[in-house]
């Protein structure tokens, strides 16, 4: 499979798996309003996600993220560390069966940077006094492993030319020994001890040269440590700067949620406006119909009565019934009525409790959060008179 040639780098173009894409399986699409760096910054991560060949809360149980934050991170939402960068890297490489070269981790990475820098300069400004830390601690980590190894050459260097010299003594005092001997001999003697003083001259200068390189790698180391201490004092005063800005944009989302329970209460108080102009309305077709229903029972009581005084005295048992059920219906049809007005009226009140209810729990939870902004704010504030008293642990790569 040919990947996207920007994932190649400088490898002279080789093949790749990897490749920007917006459309990826079971992720719904991309914003709008996306920034142009981060848009492709988002794109890059799910040319890694797909190559992964993994669902997202396989991915996320996997490397031990939230499902939720998998989602926002591949959908542009909130950007990521390079922690997440790193497994999403090493989780497509094992899965194509390749390493992770520095040239397609160098590209990922600039893109994360880009993207810092369109939305969030705060993180930006720490990410990248993390990373000149990073550098730091291992310049001041090579430098240490150079002047080990340089005081070890150092040390064999003038055990040998202690050697040497002892080796040179016995032969001046073995040729003072013998001087009888013939003028062969002693020439031989003599080559020797030109050839052990040339040795001893070199390794002289050889220990100078180590000594040199060890001063050297002294002061390089000297200067790392020096740029270690400076670095972690800007990493601290820029964590701030970002924990502060990350704290106004949560501030801003929590304003956002109050203005939208502002909205939903406001929409609620409107519903029991209507229903409580629906339930005087019901009232007053209940009223009205119950006095037409009444001015009509008192028509015909008064015309059953007006019938009853002309008919005559054998009738009169019988109209007296027919009243006493007239009015028998009456009540009851006005029973029903007034009943029906009752559930009305229950009905408007729960609607206002329910919309007092809602107003009440939203200006608690707007009170809650600026409270809990607040406290923030003022340990952030309490933090920056403090001192650092441990160097930053660079993140490890999975």
């Amino acid at each position: 499979m040919r990947g996207d040639d920007r994932w190649a780098g400088g490898d002279g173009g080789r093949e790749t798996p990897f490749e920007d894409v917006e459309d990826v399986a079971g992720l719904g699409p991309l914003p709008d309003g996306l920034q142009p760096e981060v848009r492709d910054f988002v794109r890059a991560l799910r040319g890694l996600f797909k190559a992964t060949g993994k669902s997202l809360r396989q991915f996320a149980a996997y490397h031990h993220i939230s499902p939720p934050s998998v989602s926002r991170y591949l959908s542009g939402k909130r950007l990521p560390d390079k922690n997440f960068i790193d497994a999403l890297l090493k989780s497509a490489c094992k899965a194509h069966g390749v390493d992770i070269s520095p040239d397609v981790q160098a590209y990922a990475y600039r893109l994360h940077r880009e993207a810092l820098l369109a939305q969030q300069p705060g993180r930006y400004r720490l990410q990248m006094a993390s990373d000149k830390l990073e550098e730091a601690i291992l310049a001041r980590e090579q430098a240490e492993l150079q002047i080990r190894d340089l005081t070890l050459s150092v040390s064999d260097q003038k055990r040998e030319l202690n050697r040497l010299e002892r080796q040179q003594r016995e032969i001046a005092r073995s040729a003072a020994e013998e001087r009888g001997r013939t003028a062969a001999q002693i020439e031989v003697y003599r080559g020797r001890q030109r050839d052990l003083e040339a040795q001893c001259h070199e390794l002289r200068g050889e220990i100078d040269r180590l000594e040199a390189e060890l001063e050297q790698a002294e002061r390089d180391r000297d200067d790392a440590r020096a740029r270690c201490a400076k670095l972690e004092r800007k990493l601290a005063s820029t964590e701030e700067d970002a924990e502060r800005e990350e704290l106004e944009e949560r501030v801003e989302e929590v304003r956002q949620e109050m203005a939208g329970a502002a909205g939903i209460a406001q929409e609620r108080l409107l519903e029991l406006q209507r229903a409580a102009r629906e339930a005087e309305i019901l009232r007053d077709q209940a009223t009205r119909e119950a006095q037409a229903k009444l001015e009509r029972a008192d028509a015909v009581y008064e015309e059953t009565r007006a019938k009853a005084a002309q008919a005559a005295a054998d009738f009169e048992t019988s109209f007296a019934k027919r009243r006493e059920q007239t009015e028998r219906d009456l009540l009851a049809r006005q029973a029903r009525a007034e009943k029906h007005l009752a559930e009305i009226e229950d009905r408007a009140e729960q609607l206002r409790l329910e919309a007092q209810t809602l107003v009440k729990d939203a200006e608690r939870r707007a009170r809650e959060t600026v409270e809990a902004a607040r406290r923030q704010d003022g340990a952030l504030a309490s933090r920056k008179d403090r001192p650092i008293k441990q160097l930053y642990v660079p993140p490890r790569t999975t």
